[in-house]
């Protein structure tokens, strides 16, 4: 567990922490390569933004591909890849991101370093987040929208925005299921859940 933690004085928070400790980090599961692919938006504001699918982008440059600012992650199996574009999204692993980084971007640091452990969870833990992931995937898809920026360096942008705020019922349901993974309390749980809720259902934050 990263010494960064050393200093969370909130006592539900520690114990979060504590649950989690225990846990091997996702980093020891990941692959240098793979057809199984989860892709994350490096700059994640008020909401993580990962998914099993290539966000749409498209510029006059170079044509449809996948932006620089999405990243990718490499897992042994597409059950795996749903497991984690659920756990990444979770308001548990954005309390994780907020404690460990700059809060601003998102390294492949912190997502190595976050303790899922995907060879301890259970068989109907995974199963229950594919289903989860799966739900998410297409309300993220439902909500979005398309829009269009104009740069110098790549003329016309046409991209896929995404709205995580309004999917947050299904995020929820990922975070109780990852409750039962690490054994939290009706309280770490509900912590995790309401963490930092003001700012992220906020009515000014429509971008994400």
């Amino acid at each position: 567990m990263p010494r960064i933690f050393d200093n969370i004085e909130d006592p539900v928070a520690q114990s979060v922490r504590q649950r989690l400790a225990p846990f091997i980090p996702l980093g020891k599961s990941l692959k240098q390569r793979s057809q199984h692919t989860v892709y994350f938006h490096n700059s994640p504001q008020y909401w993580i933004r990962a998914m099993t699918f290539v966000p749409y982008f498209w510029n006059e440059r170079d044509g449809e591909h996948v932006s620089t600012q999405v990243k990718s992650l490499f897992l042994p199996t597409e059950l795996d890849t749903s497991v984690v574009a659920a756990a990444l999204n979770s308001s548990l692993f954005y309390w994780w991101f907020l404690t460990l980084s700059d809060c601003r971007h998102l390294n492949l640091r912190e997502i190595e370093w976050f303790p899922l452990e995907l060879e301890r969870m259970s068989v109907n833990i995974k199963k229950d987040l594919v289903e989860l992931s799966d739900k998410l995937m297409t309300d993220l898809k439902l909500h979005a929208k398309r829009k269009e920026a104009y740069y110098q360096t790549t003329g016309q942008v046409i991209y896929d925005e995404f709205y995580p705020k309004y999917s947050k019922p299904i995020i929820d349901e990922i975070d109780r299921v990852l409750a039962k993974h690490y054994g939290f309390t009706e309280e770490e749980l509900d912590f995790i859940i309401n963490y930092d809720i003001k700012y992220r259902m906020g009515k000014d934050n429509e971008e994400e």
